[in-house]
């Protein structure tokens, strides 16, 4: 931003943000404070009545960028006695800080009330720019994150921001690890994730719908375990439960970000799935590869004709079996064990499934399809 902008954006001090300043300033001197702006005009002040009117030695004070004393050799139309002091902010005059009472009194408390305001101006100047920046990375991240996008419209976010979009980059999505994260505010961890980010000096992040994206310089892949332990360990902590991670693959430029996107929402969806962990790559889901890339509707008809006829508790009873039965490697032994049973009502209970189904879980014939579709009926009620 030029100083030109900056200046225009601080003539324009928000009234609440000049109150504020007022406030912070009023218990230091026993004094009246006026905050003007660059027009000469109150936009604060600890007399109210006094808010809209304005005064000479103000407009003066902006014009000279120096101190203007009020007395009665210095008379100004529409002033107190007292004095006006610029308020500097890069070595632009942007408002005035006033001080009402005898000038003997006042005109030692000039400069630090200057020094303070100007503290405050800074402070206020910076959250504001931070927000801007916020604003724009996520417009931007929400633009590369679509296959079909405006490149001009990035291109301009991306000039105003210094990112530079021919880098490559992997995308990295996550979320709460919890059912329901509708009453969560990501926007809790903006600042702890802004100060982690600091020291990735061409990757980025925003907070997209109910979660966040990140833009991973792939020279930074290898910090990416680390970070990602660290940003669902600052979840747990401030929201009370931890994120999630899907990555996806390395794209050379920004043309092909979406695709990375992409898979790290799939990556993502296995891994909540899954549960195994709180990083999950694209190229690592190996099964989910598959079950992630089946239309629902080509899913569901598999369940259908497998499960045809049984009800849903029949179908998670005869789940509770094979699974153990598929963890125990086809031990009867071992599967009896584990679910209390004697290994011949096991036995009974499997080939009920054969009876019921079609599909014999002693068969590797038709093992296959009836694993899948227990697995396919799961992941549809993830």
């Amino acid at each position: 931003m030029t100083l030109q902008q900056t200046a225009e954006a601080l003539m324009n001090l928000d009234p609440k943000i000049a109150e504020t300043i007022v406030d912070n300033l009023k218990d230091v001197i026993n004094h009246e404070i006026n905050l003007f702006d660059t027009t000469g005009t109150i936009i604060a002040s600890t007399d109210r009545t006094r808010i809209g009117t304005t005064h000479e030695g103000a407009r003066l004070a902006i014009e000279t960028q120096q101190p203007v004393p009020i007395d009665s050799e210095h008379e100004f139309k529409g002033a107190r006695h007292g004095i006006n002091v610029p308020v500097m902010f890069q070595d632009t005059a942007v408002a005035v800080i006033g001080i009402t009472g005898k000038r003997s009194e006042v005109e030692p408390f000039g400069n630090v009330i200057k020094k303070m305001t100007e503290i405050l101006i800074r402070e206020n100047w910076d959250h504001v720019e931070r927000y801007d920046r916020r604003v724009r990375v996520s417009n931007l991240a929400g633009i590369l994150k679509l296959r079909r996008h405006d490149e001009s419209l990035a291109a301009y976010y991306a000039s105003m921001l210094r990112v530079d979009l021919d880098i490559p980059r992997l995308m990295l999505v996550g979320r709460a690890q919890t059912e329901d994260d509708s009453a969560l505010d990501y926007n809790d961890l903006y600042e702890m994730y802004h100060a982690r980010f600091e020291s990735f000096k061409t990757s980025f992040f925003a907070f997209l719908e109910r979660g966040i994206c990140l833009f991973i310089d792939a020279r930074d892949e290898r910090r990416i375990p680390a970070l990602v332990n660290e940003m669902s360990a600052d979840a747990k902590r401030i929201l009370g439960v931890p994120l999630i991670f899907g990555a996806g693959r390395v794209e050379e430029s920004s043309s092909l970000y979406w695709r990375s996107y992409d898979e790290a929402c799939s990556a993502l969806e296995w891994l909540s799935f899954d549960q195994a962990g709180s990083l999950m790559r694209y190229e690592d889901m190996d099964l989910g590869l598959i079950l992630s890339s089946v239309p629902n509707d080509n899913a569901a008809q598999l369940v259908e004709h497998v499960f045809r006829g049984l009800s849903e508790d029949e179908i998670d009873e005869y789940q509770r079996v094979f699974d153990a039965y598929v963890r125990h490697n086809g031990s009867i032994v071992h599967c009896a064990e584990e679910l209390f049973l004697h290994k011949n009502t096991l036995q009974n209970r499997l080939n009920k499934i054969a009876d019921k189904t079609g599909y014999n879980p002693r068969r590797l014939a038709d093992f296959e399809p009836l694993a899948l579709a227990f697995l396919l009926r799961r992941y549809l009620k993830r």
